[in-house]
């Protein structure tokens, strides 16, 4: 089974998510994705982050693990605070540039209104229930398994 890292990144009311075209479905997702070969699920989310966004990881807490069946990933969500940063975007040289390029899966960063996160077609419900129950009483201070 694959690891993947995915990051909850906050700033003021807003939160960041990732719009997603893939294979004719759309739908929301927390930025991050699959570590490559012995990459651990925090350097993993370090380059995701700024591959996806262009930003930096300033630091960085598991707050949640969520797990799937073979052959899907087990995903390790971190509450995460970025260094100041100018306008997000796929950075041109990521993966995820080059399947826009080919416009067959689309990414796309963009900052949402945190009351409105909870009314996204999100991808996993059970972590986005997680996330709204974090934005309302506070993340957890150690990581709960999805």
């Amino acid at each position: 089974m694959g690891k993947a890292a995915r990051a909850i990144i906050i700033e003021g009311d807003k939160i960041l998510v990732m719009h997603r075209h893939k294979h004719g479905s759309e739908y929301f997702t927390l930025v991050g994705g699959r570590t490559n070969g012995e990459e651990t699920p925090e350097q993993a989310l370090v380059r995701e982050v700024r591959e996806e966004t262009g930003m930096d990881i300033a630091s960085a807490r598991l707050v949640f693990v969520e797990e799937h069946a073979a052959p899907s990933n087990e995903q390790y969500i971190f509450l995460c605070t970025v260094a100041p940063h100018q306008d997000i975007a796929v950075q041109d040289t990521s993966e995820e540039a080059f399947m826009n390029r080919l416009d067959a899966n689309i990414h796309k960063p963009l900052w949402v209104e945190a009351n409105a996160f909870a009314r996204l077609y999100f991808r996993t419900p059970q972590l986005q229930e997680a996330i709204v129950k974090g934005l309302k009483k506070g993340f957890p201070a150690e990581p709960v398994k999805l």
